[in-house]
């Protein structure tokens, strides 16, 4: 897998954060142990990297560390920022400084699903368990046992983690101790990986159904029926963009699910999508990646990728990062689409990337930059390789942080 890079100036992120939810109600029977965090004021997440007319470009691009792996990774990475964390396939998991790439430790659990990180934890499926690591140390903080397999990858924030089991059932965990606090039979399996936004968790459904759910009881707020199962999903602000596989990506209303508009791909969306502040970016398997516009759907650009995509895209500074099946590195202007440089890590290119990179956000020159999986056991590190002034982290639109804990 390699990865194509559309770069250029993105809009800078405006907040939409609505005022802070009203406090929720008291703990259920089974919710029991140590008080939740305190909940906090409602504000936007911050972005997967810096935004406005003076962030930092990805290109021209240089190694900023190299790391020698046990072996290939068996899942995706995950990073908490200032740590990237590495499944295994000889076994185990490492954390790695995201710095230097230096090993910080070794955890004795095996996992084929990519590990989800809130909290100062990093949440682990590991055979018949979920178990919890301490991000810092690596030492195990509990281990819960589960009654069937994972049917979609963890998602874990703001003190929830929330898994979806093969049975069709949906559980959601204190982030803390690993107390269950409810559980929820949904008609079919979860397919791809659920989405927390505000007091909702969004659940995307193999019966082409999009359900949304309040985050504390798991109980429905509203339902939409689509026309194939859908194998995407990122609620945006007051929005919640779904691909399906009848080759549609849709923008629904969030307030009560309804389809705002829909754009025909020439295949299935893959991946969640990303925005800006005017627009919304999106992969497809027609090997192509699209820039819509928020509010009405209008195409303002698309880009013909080398290769078949193979998850959606990230954004680094002012750099659209898609992954896909190729050998090296390709970047495309933002607005344009005009290609504006290439990378490889090797001269003979053949590298093949492991899983999607994880973007590590840095205020400092020379900004934001990547972390790559290779699937003959490497880590690699890259970055700009010069250094332009890069300004303070800005919010993603929209994107809702201050949820309830559980309690």
């Amino acid at each position: 897998m390699a990865l194509a890079l559309i770069a250029g100036a993105a809009a800078p992120a405006v907040a939409q954060a609505g005022g802070a939810p009203p406090p929720g109600p008291a703990a259920p029977a089974q919710a029991t142990g140590p008080a939740a965090p305190t909940k906090a004021p409602a504000t936007a997440a911050k972005a997967e990297g810096t935004s406005g007319a003076h962030a930092l470009p990805l290109f021209p691009l240089r190694v900023r560390w190299s790391t020698e792996l046990d072996g290939p990774p068996s899942a995706t990475l995950a990073t908490d920022g200032t740590r990237v964390f590495v499944p295994l396939a000889t076994g185990g998991v490492i954390g790695v400084t995201a710095e230097t790439g230096a090993l910080v430790w070794k955890a004795e659990v095996s996992t084929t699903v990519a590990p989800a990180v809130a909290d100062g934890h990093v949440y682990i499926v590991g055979g018949d368990a979920l178990q919890a690591l301490e991000a810092a140390t690596g030492r195990a903080a509990w281990r819960v046992p589960l009654s069937s397999g994972i049917s979609a990858p963890l998602v874990a924030r703001s003190g929830w983690v929330i898994g979806a089991l093969d049975t069709g059932e949906v559980v959601a965990w204190r982030g803390d101790d690993g107390t269950e606090v409810w559980r929820q039979k949904v008609g079919a399996p979860v397919v791809a990986a659920p989405a927390i936004n505000g007091e909702r968790l969004y659940l995307p459904g193999a019966d082409g159904l999009v359900r949304a759910l309040q985050i504390k009881t798991g109980a429905p707020i509203w339902t939409t029926s689509l026309g194939g199962s859908i194998v995407t999903i990122a609620p945006l602000g007051a929005r919640v963009y779904v691909g399906s596989t009848d080759n549609f990506f849709y923008c629904l209303d969030d307030d009560k699910g309804r389809v705002r508009w829909r754009w025909r791909a020439g295949a299935d969306p893959v991946g969640a999508a990303i925005a800006d502040d005017d627009r919304v970016f999106f992969s497809s398997l027609d090997t192509m990646v699209r820039a819509l516009d928020r509010g009405h759907g209008a195409q303002r650009w698309r880009q013909p990728l080398p290769w078949r995509p193979r998850t959606g895209p990230l954004r680094v500074g002012n750099t659209l990062v898609a992954a896909g099946i190729a050998l090296d590195l390709r970047g495309y202007a933002l607005d344009t689409g005009k290609p504006v440089g290439e990378f490889a890590l090797t001269e003979n290119r053949l590298e093949v990337l492991e899983g999607l990179p994880v973007v590590i956000t840095r205020a400092a020159l020379p900004g934001d930059y990547l972390v790559a999986a290779i699937a003959d056991g490497r880590l690699v590190a890259l970055e700009h390789a010069f250094g332009l002034p890069a300004k303070p982290l800005t919010d993603i639109p929209g994107e809702k942080i201050a949820i309830t804990p559980p309690s």
